[in-house]
């Protein structure tokens, strides 16, 4: 994934690089811009301070979701005075979707100008490796609900199959990801129909028993999806936009996040064989306190890996910036105004 052109392009610019359509963003005082960088077309969310700028907050939102996630931190930050710039991730929403898996590997990134970074879910791990493949850039860099793990096991560094860790315990939580990165999870949810029903799925819908709709370790149950109530986390207005956003491409390019671990791994290696690396730049983590899908312990070991880490944790699930939108926001405002 490249980056260069949103995160290097001046306010305002009119330069054929930043945007060719420009119009109102979906977030209450945002303009809307796509960009042509690394050989694809890239939307994002601009929002811009009327007087001045105490710098650039760039932010990156996870799966399912796209730039319209940080609903409530893009106004915020604004208005503490923050060009703040969200991004649609590639496989997402206005943003072009390759089907070739190799583009969406972490490292596929390119740097711009100083700035602050944050990321949630999947735009967390691509905030890890921002920081990790170009630490001259970010000056401080949020990861909110998923911490720093690396792909390989021990000194060894042997490759760690999400499916092996989720079966010997070592992530228990995180066996329904053998679900999503298999293509049959894509033919499933291509119809607005069925995204409608992968939303609903999502987004917390429950059976009349109390069933979730999603199994920790195996993934959706296809025959309680008949049964299930309507999700608790969208007004109806904006679970219609998530699904219209999604419904040209269905749900396979988001997933294919899911399938570049192998990938990821390879990138990382070079760096893991020089000795044990550490992030130096200033890092801000917000768990899930209330997460069930990423648990306490797993961000146990998170402190050899990060110089000048702050842990600030959020009792959400893990859609906090939702949950719990003021406290997150409280958050992020008094860390960042220190850089």
């Amino acid at each position: 994934m490249n980056i260069s052109g949103f995160v290097s392009a001046p306010a305002a610019s009119t330069q054929s690089f930043q945007s060719y359509d420009t119009a109102s963003g979906l977030i209450s005082g945002t303009t809307s811009h796509f960009v042509e960088a690394g050989g694809h077309r890239y939307h994002y969310l601009e929002s811009n301070p009327a007087n001045f700028s105490l710098g650039k907050v760039v932010l990156f939102h996870g799966f399912p979701d796209f730039s319209y996630g940080w609903l409530y931190q893009v106004p915020y930050q604004k208005s503490l005075g923050y060009r703040v710039i969200a991004p649609d991730l590639l496989g997402f929403a206005d943003t072009d979707a390759p089907c070739d898996v190799t583009q969406y590997a972490l490292k596929m990134i390119a740097p711009g100008e100083k700035f602050i970074l944050g990321g949630y879910d999947w735009g967390a791990g691509l905030a890890y490796n921002l920081a990790m493949w170009y630490p001259d850039y970010p000056k401080a860099f949020i990861t909110i609900g998923i911490p720093y793990t690396v792909p390989w096991l021990g000194p060894t560094l042997e490759w760690a199959d999400m499916m092996d860790l989720a079966r010997d315990g070592t992530y228990p939580t995180l066996g329904h990801q053998m679900q999503w990165r298999d293509a049959a999870m894509d033919r499933n949810f291509m119809t607005k129909d069925q995204i409608r029903t992968f939303f609903n799925v999502m987004f917390g819908a429950v059976t009349p028993e109390g069933q979730p709709a999603i199994s920790l370790s195996e993934g959706i149950p296809y025959d309680a999806i008949p049964r299930l109530g309507n999700q608790i986390f969208l007004s109806p207005s904006d679970f219609d936009l998530y699904v219209d956003k999604y419904t040209p491409e269905g749900v396979a390019t988001g997933l294919n996040w899911y399938r570049t671990r192998r990938m990821n791994y390879e990138d990382e290696l070079p760096l893991a064989v020089k000795g044990p690396f550490k992030f130096k730049t200033p890092h801000l983590f917000l768990p899930s306190l209330q997460d069930h899908f990423i648990l306490p312990e797993m961000s146990e070991d998170m402190g050899q890996y990060l110089e000048k880490e702050t842990v600030q944790p959020v009792d959400a699930g893990h859609f906090s910036m939702w949950e719990e939108p003021e406290e997150v926001n409280e958050i992020l405002g008094k860390w960042i105004a220190g850089f």
